[in-house]
């Protein structure tokens, strides 16, 4: 069988979904990415079912929005009563710094170089006696025996990025459960740098809660994320926000009980975001349909091309170069003004970012080796 042959018809087929390639190279996936045709079709017939008929299929939306649900478990290795939909990761996040129990003394561990949606939430515990204990910047990534060794017996909580924005370091999330779990320490878990570029099974690799948004590598646009939070802690997490839909008889206005729902869904205090919900199930439909192990070996084979484009020129690679340990970010510095760089791209319509002071980019897997290669080459005339 013919793999190589086979890679590239599938990435012909697909690539057609997403007409940014037709004028532009685009290899900021880590920051906001380009819908899918599928995506756009999906909320156009969304809106236009809206204006032609208001509210008469409000039914139909709902067990949209609940097929859409079980398609984001799968995609964790989930129930679906497990998952709840977010307006973004920051919400998700801080359902879990708010909702839990914390009592004076208590700690929890964060990562010193997190996006501050993964720093703020727990931050803001302090007020509550909770200690924050920070896991430290090692050349870029994260080092087991420095998150055990913070662990101590009023260690409640571990908060990390499944991969980090900087540099696109990649944290194995099973040794972290093996070594967390049987201590007590639930994990939370920032997804949004890995969710739709990666697997990822939150029962194998004992993870509490999980969050992340559709506007990154899930190729949805941004307003629209999910939650998840195991049955088993579910009554153990108070719902900092509460509406009408948090409560099991939701639609009994009249005679309003105050009950919380069993699972998830008690975190989806009020009206959804259903087009951004569409949106989303539209995207997680073309993701499976391609495959998640095909999409990982396609965004690490554009990783490796990169990488091999970084040390041909001689500039500083930031990101692991073990497949191991590296998500689809590859960071790198070089003797030039990244921002600069940045601008310069951007006006000859390649779309690139800049983080920690080093040039990031974040392929897909309907990128192609030319766009790596006419990056670099853009690159060098303006560095």
């Amino acid at each position: 069988m013919n793999t190589q042959g086979t890679a590239e018809a599938m990435l012909d087929k697909y690539r057609k979904e997403f007409p940014v390639t037709e004028r532009y190279v685009y290899l900021d996936h880590a920051g906001i990415a380009p819908v899918s045709r599928r995506v756009r079709q999906a909320v156009e017939e969304f809106i236009a079912d809206s204006a032609n008929s208001g509210a008469f299929h409000y039914g139909r939306w709902s067990e949209q929005v609940e097929k859409i649900r079980t398609r984001c478990a799968e995609l964790i290795g989930a129930r679906s009563d497990e998952i709840a939909f977010v307006k973004n990761t920051s919400h998700g996040l801080s359902l879990v710094a708010e909702g839990l129990e914390w009592r004076a003394g208590d700690n929890l561990l964060i990562y010193e170089k997190e996006f501050p949606s993964n720093i703020f939430p727990w931050i803001h515990l302090q007020r509550k006696g909770v200690e924050i204990r920070m896991i430290p910047f090692r050349d870029g990534s994260i080092s087991f025996p420095d998150i055990e060794t913070r662990i101590d017996s009023r260690t409640r909580l571990i908060s990390i990025s499944s991969v980090q924005f900087l540099n696109g370091f990649k944290i194995d999330l099973d040794r972290l459960g093996e070594r967390c779990k049987p201590r007590g320490v639930s994990v939370c878990i920032d997804a949004i740098q890995s969710l739709g570029a990666f697997p990822l099974d939150v029962k194998r690799s004992g993870i509490d809660f999980l969050a992340a948004d559709g506007h990154k590598w899930l190729l949805s646009p941004e307003g629209t994320g999910i939650f998840y939070c195991s049955r088993e802690l579910t009554e153990r997490l108070n719902p900092p926000l509460i509406g009408w839909k948090s409560v099991q008889h939701e639609l009994d206005f009249d005679s309003p009980v105050f009950q919380l729902k069993k699972g998830a869904k008690r975190f989806e205090e009020g009206s959804l975001n259903v087009m951004g919900i569409i949106a989303l199930g539209a995207s997680l439909d073309l993701l499976l349909e391609v495959g998640m192990k095909n999409i990982t070996e396609r965004i690490l084979r554009l990783g490796d091309v990169a990488i091999e484009a970084v040390m041909k020129r001689g500039f500083a690679l930031k990101t692991p170069g073990d497949r191991s340990v590296r998500g689809g970010i590859i960071s790198f510095q070089g003797a030039f003004d990244p921002f600069a760089v940045k601008e310069k791209l951007k006006e000859r319509g390649i779309m690139i970012n800049v983080r920690g002071g080093a040039i990031r980019l974040s392929p897909h897997f309907y990128n192609r080796e030319e766009d790596i290669e006419h990056c670099f080459s853009a690159l060098e005339e303006h560095s």
